[in-house]
């Protein structure tokens, strides 16, 4: 790899006590992937999960803060493992929480910005197009790279070495020849609403393999279905970015997409099709319903609303435990309009800050008789295994109505 003289004073320790174990890190994952040079970055993302990361975590950020380290880009900080406004928090006898305290603490003290979301772009913190940037989590990086077109490999640690010294290596998305597509993908029938984007992306994660996809055939997708279509996307492969015909900025045709050339593929996507990739996670055969989630990624202001619009005047019916996800950002707008205050009458749990429900490693275990109601694939690939639930999956209204009723019903029913 080839250093600027700069960069090579800072490997050699001229910029801190972290800054040359950063600048090590980086280097060493450069030459692994044959990337010829560091290159600027304009910001990351980082990942401060407690139950990942543990106490040689927390341990390690908070030397990093005693060395007297600084982030020098801009830096948030994905979802942690709980809502900061809890009680629970402070419970010295929660190691969990108190090493995740600890290790945002220390960071914020660095300079990052405690967004605690899997999608700080809902926040407003969105990056240019073209902008070169160090992010960890999944869904993060394919909606970046995808949807807004900037150029951020799936970051880990390496996304803290980034903020700590303001550079990546260059290789992978990075690289203009590694983000073109190979994979055509033909959606032929109805794909409408979060539930569906959902459903469609973990489809096309499954079947694009090692390949970048391009999508024909959607209609206009919102930005929450968008931010659905990506978490399902990135939870189900190891892809960092797909294109979608006249919607992401990269594919204004699919030859664009695919830098003048053919796909080597043509995959059609069929209503069949759709419905077997359900089948996946609509695996409860029960219709009594025990828990309702929603909010995997967090849910934005309008998805918010909508649900505080769909239960009305109505309560969550006792016994379930209805909890929408939500970042700080969202959670104070929320509340603001009023929206809290008409949800929490209702019976509806808002947290922020937190990871979903199943997305962590915390909170008790339901058991295979509890059913969960969810209209995300990222919640429910995770909860059966974290949290041992069996799941019915569907639309947001499918799940407020489980929440009030008690009972899951299909599409058709609600529309008889």
């Amino acid at each position: 790899m080839q250093l600027t003289i700069g960069q090579q004073d800072l490997l050699e320790g001229r910029g801190g006590v972290a800054v040359p174990q950063a600048m090590r890190m980086l280097v060493a994952v450069g030459q692994a992937m044959d990337a010829p040079d560091l290159i600027e970055v304009a910001s990351a993302h980082i990942v401060l999960d407690a139950f990942a990361m543990g106490r040689a975590g927390a341990d390690w950020i908070a030397s990093l803060r005693a060395g007297g380290s600084r982030f020098v880009v801009p830096t948030t900080i994905n979802a942690i493992s709980f809502d900061r406004r809890a009680a629970a928090a402070d419970d010295p006898g929660n190691a969990f929480d108190t090493w995740q305290r600890r290790m945002l603490d220390d960071c914020e003290a660095m300079g990052a910005l405690a967004t605690c979301s899997c999608n700080p772009f809902n926040q407003g913190i969105t990056p240019l197009y073209g902008e070169h940037l160090a992010w960890s989590e999944s869904a993060t990086t394919a909606y970046v790279n995808s949807v807004i077109g900037a150029h951020t490999n799936r970051e880990g640690a390496t996304a803290i070495a980034s903020a700590l010294t303001g550079f990546t290596p260059r290789y992978g998305m990075h690289l203009p020849a590694a983000r073109l597509a190979t994979v055509q993908f033909d959606v032929r029938c109805a794909a409408d609403g979060e539930a569906d984007l959902n459903l469609l992306g973990a489809l096309i994660a499954r079947q694009a393999g090692n390949e970048i996809p391009v999508i024909t055939g959607l209609t206009r997708p919102t930005a929450d279905e968008l931010f659905g279509f990506a978490a399902s996307f990135a939870i189900v492969a190891n892809l960092p970015m797909f294109h979608i015909v006249g919607v992401t900025p990269q594919a204004s045709t699919v030859a664009a997409a695919c830098g003048g050339a053919a796909p080597r593929e043509l995959k059609p996507v069929t209503a069949g099709d759709l419905d077997a990739e359900r089948a996946r996670y609509d695996d409860a055969t029960q219709t009594v319903i025990d828990l309702v989630t929603i909010g995997a990624p967090h849910a934005s202001l309008r998805q918010i609303r909508a649900v505080a619009d769909l239960i009305g005047s109505r309560k969550v019916r006792e016994g379930i435990e209805f909890t929408l996800t939500t970042n700080a950002s969202n959670l104070a707008l929320a509340g603001s309009c009023g929206l809290l205050d008409r949800l929490d009458a209702a019976g509806v749990t808002v947290t922020a800050d937190k990871m979903c429900f199943g997305c962590d490693l915390g909170g008790r275990k339901f058991g295979q008789r509890a059913v969960l109601a969810t209209n995300s694939v990222k919640a429910a690939l995770s909860a059966p295994g974290t949290r041992g639930v069996k799941v019915r999956y569907g639309t947001v209204v499918q799940c407020v109505e489980a929440a009030v009723s008690g009972r899951w019903m299909s599409e058709e029913s609600q529309c008889s």
